[in-house]
């Protein structure tokens, strides 16, 4: 190899003489065969190295362009992504409240209805319970959700517990997070389906409640809707109910899913409206003793002694024997009536009024507001009556009705009144 270097540099790199002439004189430089070589090479490196740069440089605002593309479109997918996360997060906050409006509403009622049957407050569930469990725990169809009288500050909100995060605030995630869109969707549509089934079970409840409203009061003839419409709007005394959101129960996730929430709010509405009404229905005795001298309806005049209608009950007793306001009210009239006799109508509200004739003396005046119980006047046998004993009218809706239906059902009316006297309170 060594000799066939030294051949191929005897023949390409010969030793050189350069002939120098200058003022008559001649003179010779001699180029060795070594220097030759490295000159070459010194050479090509430089013309090697002149024509990279050269072409680096020609060509630089197209590799810049490139990389400004390639950066352009890293930035472009990056705020795409992050884009898309904040819609993602600002969809599921927004389902998130409307979820807890409805967990409110629902541990609303829940509770209400539990006072209702007597029962205590259902267990609550912390709604700081370990995450990644499949089930959520966010809130049980059973109706064990979180407890609403525990402080908010205290407690990680629905968003954050499905985030796994200690804050809404959360990062853009990775690209091994591809799936955290669905995971979240379907935690909220679990939780939404365990509402929807909590609320069917309570306006079943709801209805079977105002359903035995009806069947309660079925022989005085008055129905729940009859009641309803004499609801008084305007007095604002003992109004309550279960927490609304001032927009309604919008959708969550389809336009039917808040149906059922509409349905339970109107039959709570209801209810709540009959269960007022019904804290004016007459559920006392007139007297403490009695007996019943004539009934509502067709019956023989004492004093003519021919067929007439008669528009009250008749309960006998002793001469003194003190009369009771069988609801609380306001004397709308204290005095002499006519046949009546010395006689007390009392407003309760609601459509309800009663009458108490021939009383022998008046313990109230006009204007004045009684209790449940309270002794308005002494029975007696004044205006048109035979003997001692008091007439008694129920009048509801502008109409005079039958009183003897109304005293059969007044211990189960009562039993409702103080059923739902609190829940309709608060």
């Amino acid at each position: 190899m060594l000799s066939k270097f030294h051949a191929w540099r005897g023949k390409y790199f010969p030793e050189r003489q350069l002939f120098l002439r200058s003022e008559g004189r001649v003179r010779f430089v001699t180029i060795g065969s070594y220097t030759q070589l490295v000159a070459t090479t010194i050479l090509a490196g430089t013309l090697v190295w002149g024509s990279i740069t050269s072409y680096a440089y020609l060509t630089r605002d197209k590799t810049l362009e490139r990389k400004n593309r390639t950066i352009a479109s890293m930035s472009a997918q990056y705020q795409a992504l992050s884009t898309d996360f904040s819609t993602v997060i600002q969809k599921v906050e927004r389902q998130t409240k409307q979820l807890e409006e409805r967990q409110k509403f629902l541990e609303e009622v829940a509770g209400a209805s539990q006072k209702a049957d007597g029962q205590q407050t259902a267990p609550t569930t912390d709604t700081n319970a370990p995450q990644g469990k499949e089930d959520d725990q966010a809130a049980d169809s059973d109706g064990e959700t979180s407890s609403a009288d525990e402080p908010s500050q205290s407690r990680l909100t629905l968003l954050e517990r499905l985030l796994g995060t200690g804050t809404a605030q959360a990062s853009v995630p990775e690209k091994s997070d591809v799936d955290w869109r669905k995971s979240l969707s379907n935690r909220l549509r679990s939780l939404g389906e365990r509402q929807q089934d909590l609320a069917t079970r309570l306006l079943a409840k709801t209805d079977n409640q105002l359903s035995h409203i009806d069947t309660v009061l079925k022989g005085t003839k008055i129905t729940t809707g009859d009641l309803i419409r004499q609801y008084n709007h305007e007095d604002d005394s003992a109004i309550g109910g279960p927490f609304m959101p001032e927009s309604g129960f919008k959708p969550v996730f389809d336009h039917k899913d808040g149906t059922k929430f509409s349905e339970l709010l109107d039959a709570r509405h209801r209810l709540e409206m009959v269960t007022n009404v019904l804290n004016s229905f007459p559920v006392g005795k007139p007297a403490d003793k009695y007996y019943v001298a004539s009934r509502f309806g067709r019956r023989m005049d004492p004093f003519r002694k021919t067929w007439a209608h008669h528009y009250g009950l008749d309960l006998a007793g002793w001469p003194g024997t003190a009369i009771h306001a069988t609801a609380p009210g306001v004397v709308i009239y204290a005095g002499w009536h006519g046949p009546y006799g010395k006689m007390v109508e009392i407003d309760h509200g609601n459509g309800f009024h009663t009458r108490y004739g021939h009383m022998r003396k008046l313990r109230v005046h006009k204007g004045e507001v009684v209790q449940l119980g309270q002794q308005i006047g002494d029975m007696g046998k004044t205006g048109r009556a035979t003997d001692t004993h008091v007439h008694y009218e129920v009048w509801f809706d502008g109409k005079v009705r039958d009183p003897m239906p109304y005293l059969k059902a007044a211990n189960d009316v009562r039993k409702i009144q103080g059923r739902y006297e609190e829940t309709s309170q608060q």
